[in-house]
């Protein structure tokens, strides 16, 4: 997603669900859905693809969340099914013809010889789009979440400076993914193994959003862990920096490290410890 395209999709997403929180959800209903519907023309389906048409829609279904009184991870599940449609539009539509394919491998070589990389060879190439394509739709996926909780934090920070109430989000270094995911990390891992075809694609974008965001808890251990012992921001960032440096490993290490963290709850933020804590106070 291009810089101005995401910029253009938070804004839009905080301006509807400020908008549904001071003028009602009703009234912002029909101009929130006025993007996708004309999008769904031909030329302006790049719209669609790029994330403009449905941050709208997202602002819109946050704004019934809060309504609802629902938390805020309720509020971002609910915020992030405009992505889940797009991806699974993506996924019947992405194989596309073969001149699709051919015109996305020119533009691969154009950047690349550009860029002063090495080509690689037709084959090698090719292998390299028909990955690309299939995890569109989880990539996809995984911008819209991203425009939802990004969005909403903008539209809290801006509904506090115009004395407007919304559900604080989460802070980074308590977010933590609920329990049941495993079993979709468990679930799409064996897809992935016995199917072939229309299922394993499936089954791997499916693990690619659930891998991706156990890397996001583990990012939320390491923001913890900095939190605590009191690490101050400059080194934090430079901390981060490292860690978008050596990406392929770190990658690996934080997504097990959010993985572990389902069994472990190292932050004690799991339903058994808020259970724990609600006796004590019961006690007290």
């Amino acid at each position: 997603m291009p810089v101005l395209h995401l910029l253009a999709s938070l804004a839009l997403v905080a301006a509807t669900l400020i908008g549904a929180r001071r003028f009602g959800v009703r009234r912002v209903a029909v101009p929130a859905c006025v993007p996708l519907l004309l999008s769904m023309a031909g030329p302006l389906q790049w719209v669609l693809v790029s994330g403009l048409a449905p941050a709208p829609i997202i602002g819109l279904l946050a704004a019934i969340q809060v309504e609802r009184g629902r938390e805020f991870g309720q509020i971002i599940a609910l915020a992030s099914v405009p992505g889940l449609a797009l991806a699974l539009m993506l996924m019947m539509t992405i194989g596309g013809p073969g001149e699709q394919r051919q015109e996305l491998s020119d533009q691969i070589q154009e950047s690349l010889s550009s860029m002063g990389a090495q080509v690689p060879d037709a084959e090698q190439l090719q292998q390299v789009i028909d990955l690309m394509l299939q995890l569109f739709p989880g990539m996809a996926y995984l911008s819209m979440l991203f425009v939802a909780v990004v969005g909403y934090r903008i539209a809290s920070s801006v509904s506090a400076a115009i004395n407007m109430s919304l559900p604080v989000p989460t802070p980074m270094r308590q977010w933590r993914l609920w329990d049941e995911m495993i079993w979709g990390l468990v679930g799409s891992m064996g897809l992935l193994l016995v199917f072939d075809g229309g299922p394993r694609t499936l089954a791997a974008n499916v693990l690619l959003v659930i891998v991706a965001l156990y890397v996001v808890q583990g990012l939320a251990l390491v923001r913890y862990a900095l939190w605590r012992l009191g690490v101050q921001r400059f080194l934090e960032l430079v901390i981060y920096a490292l860690l978008m440096f050596t990406s392929g490993i770190s990658f690996v290490i934080l997504g097990m490290l959010g993985l572990m963290d389902t069994w472990f709850d190292w932050r004690r933020l799991g339903p058994a410890q808020s259970d724990e804590s609600a006796d004590d106070d019961e006690q007290q």
